[in-house]
């Protein structure tokens, strides 16, 4: 399957879509889009030891409990994650090393679409911003997927889904082993 990369570009002129996103946008697309709660920090504290979690810049958590955050967050998964969900739900710790703009983030329970998000949150830069650019092009696509890009009748989108559920990935965004093969 092609996406129509020059769709979903004129598409994207459009569009007031932030690059990068500041903190405050991305707890808006949290609460708005997945049902998201903020808690405090010190809800993760365990996380302190933990070197790969960065600690010391965390300046936002969110847990997702209600049903229906967690069902849009879960529809990128393919079912063999699906099976192996965690009851306590999914949650995300974010960094930022100028109390602005992520710097990173810790996920807690698996959700292929929030991968998705957290790349998008950061941005890309502007002189990648052309078409025929790879990080670019993946850009788009995680835009698409995960709906800040939206067609009318859009008869792709659900194939699309399908498609990163079987394991079609994104090289640049979301859960990737650095190959490409959306």
């Amino acid at each position: 399957m092609n996406l129509d990369i020059n769709k979903l570009f004129k598409k994207y002129l459009t569009l007031d879509i932030p690059n990068p996103f500041t903190l405050e946008q991305i707890n808006k697309r949290f609460k708005d889009c997945y049902f998201a709660e903020e808690v405090d920090i010190h809800y993760f504290s365990d996380l302190e030891k933990d070197p790969h979690a960065n600690f010391d810049t965390v300046v936002k958590a969110y847990i997702f409990r209600d049903e229906r955050g967690i069902k849009e967050l879960l529809k990128l998964n393919p079912d063999e994650y699906l099976e192996c969900y965690h009851p306590n739900g999914i949650n995300i710790i974010l960094n930022s090393e100028d109390q602005t703009y992520l710097s990173g983030a810790t996920e807690q329970g698996m959700s292929f679409l929030l991968g998705l998000e957290t790349s998008i949150f950061c941005g890309i830069s502007q002189e990648n911003m052309k078409l025929g650019n790879e990080e670019f092009e993946d850009y788009l696509k995680a835009l698409y997927l995960a709906g800040y890009i939206q067609f009318e009748d859009d008869s792709l989108i659900e194939r699309a889904y399908q498609r990163y559920r079987d394991g079609y990935t994104l090289k640049w965004y979301g859960l990737t082993d650095g190959e490409s093969t959306f």
